[in-house]
């Protein structure tokens, strides 16, 4: 089974969670961590205990929402085990994206969600204006 944490500074993880669940359902292996202001130790252990009660087959996946911010370095310390992956950068698209797969994702699978949850970031102003003829008709 995969398992997936998020991790974020404030509340950014909680409303991932809360509105994946409302777009895809209620699932029992999303988690949400939460960060504050010089609390990244906390972060760490309150990780560690929920990872202990996973099964030791589990896949777990964890998105943190910036690579380079302090939550992001803080989970970095979780990469010993061969079970974890950590993507950096997390948005709804990659979160549903993920937690639709049922077993351990490939690698190749992986990017391609990665890669569409990157393509998923429009500026629809730059959308519109190419795609609204000198007439001004709509798309």
């Amino acid at each position: 089974m995969n398992q997936i944490l998020l991790a974020s500074h404030g509340e950014l993880a909680k409303g991932m969670l809360q509105t994946a669940s409302m777009l895809i359902g209620e699932l029992d292996n999303i988690h949400a961590f939460s960060s504050y202001r010089d609390d990244d130790s906390r972060l760490l252990h309150s990780m560690n205990k929920k990872i202990k009660t996973f099964n030791e087959n589990d896949h777990i996946y964890i998105l943190s929402d910036i690579f380079g911010g302090s939550v992001n370095n803080e989970v970095l310390k979780l990469l010993n085990k061969s079970n974890i992956t950590l993507i950096a950068g997390m948005n709804l698209m990659l979160v549903m994206g993920i937690a639709t797969q049922t077993e351990k994702i490939e690698e190749k699978e992986l990017d391609r969600i990665i890669q569409e949850s990157q393509q998923g970031i429009i500026n629809c102003n730059n959308l519109l204006a190419k795609n609204t003829n000198t007439e001004g008709d709509d798309l």
